[in-house]
């Protein structure tokens, strides 16, 4: 049997691929000439989720595959969702995990177990945001914390104004989408945004060109978290039924930071599963069971109600917090990857 393995890295993004057309047409030329196409996922999308053109793009693979006679296993996925539907597709598996590396260099949750942390918390700031990759619900609570929260936010939003490539992966189109698909659009959004935006860059003095430029990044954020009473964390895949934790969920955990978290529903619940302990005691998690604008809104809520306490309230708070912090720690420096992949 002739097979073809495509690789699709980080060429996807929550509900796309950022290359339509080339991925597409990589996999219906493999499709014809082999009996098996295995698409390799490093990114842990919900296949569901998945376009092409406003189109699902597993409606689409069916489609090819009834078009041409051939069974719908003539694809195969691997992707690292570790709660994928397998109902959707009659050939799914879990792989291409990084977390099941034992190269915590490549390993891209389980990785700051190999760093040498300086935990010793000295709050200066409430709030912590660090993104570089631009997307909708990102510039959303960037920007919300930058226009309501800003003397007491640290962040970062890796995007220059005079870089035209920053400029068309922002991801405006889909924030407006968005916010009217829901009747969520008004002007006070606008303008934080715009605000936001006219800023550009927030990068905290790091140079972001270095070659080896995630080391660095990593470096430089992770000695931030001492300053900061609590990370909003904005995960890469926030749709659909999937769980793909990546550094920025370890980035808190291993520097005893509280955490919000701007993932896909079910989230928290997920990291519970593995045995991490979670914040309900101190403010409404049940946001983890939203997705989209209404996760945004709920997340921003509890934001301004955070926002409201004092230096020393926000110090009481994270004292009383110590033994789910300790208990987060000491559970990520003793994890594996399949000890992580077993629970579910």
């Amino acid at each position: 049997m002739k097979e073809k393995i495509i690789q699709i890295d980080y060429d996807v993004e929550d509900t796309c691929f950022k290359f339509p057309q080339q991925a597409m047409a990589d996999i219906v030329d493999a499709l014809h000439k082999n009996n098996k196409v295995i698409l390799r996922f490093t990114e842990g999308v919900a296949l569901e989720e998945l376009n092409y053109k406003e189109k699902k793009f597993l409606d689409i693979c069916r489609k090819i595959c009834t078009d041409n006679n051939w069974p719908l296993d003539r694809i195969h996925f691997v992707l690292p969702n570790l709660t994928q539907n397998k109902d959707v597709w009659p050939s799914i598996e879990y792989g291409g995990a990084s977390i099941l590396t034992d190269d915590l260099k490549e390993n891209i949750f389980l990785g700051l177990q190999n760093e040498k942390l300086d935990n010793n918390k000295n709050i200066q700031k409430t709030f912590g945001i660090f993104v570089y990759r631009s997307h909708w619900d990102r510039l959303l609570l960037s920007s919300h914390l930058y226009s309501n929260h800003a003397m007491s936010t640290l962040q970062t939003y890796r995007k220059n104004l005079n870089s035209p490539a920053d400029m068309i992966e922002l991801g405006l189109d889909q924030m407006f989408w968005m916010l009217s698909s829901s009747k969520s659009l008004n002007r006070t959004i606008i303008k934080e945004v715009s605000h936001f935006l006219e800023n550009l860059p927030f990068d905290q003095g790091v140079d972001w060109n270095l070659p080896d430029q995630q080391s660095c990044v990593d470096k430089n954020i992770m000695s931030w978290y001492n300053q900061i009473f609590i990370d909003v964390v904005c995960e890469k895949m926030i749709t659909g039924q999937t769980f793909f934790p990546t550094e920025k969920t370890a980035r808190p955990i291993a520097s005893k930071t509280p955490f919000l978290i701007m993932a896909s529903p079910n989230y928290i619940k997920n990291l519970r599963k593995i045995g991490f302990r979670s914040f309900n005691k101190f403010w409404d998690e049940s946001y983890d069971y939203q997705q989209g604008i209404q996760r945004v809104e709920s997340i921003k809520a509890i934001i301004d109600n955070i926002g409201e306490l004092s230096k020393a309230e926000l110090n009481d708070l994270y004292q009383q917090m110590q033994p789910i912090l300790q208990h987060n720690y000491d559970l990520y420096m003793k994890l594996t990857g399949q000890d992580i992949v077993s629970k579910f």
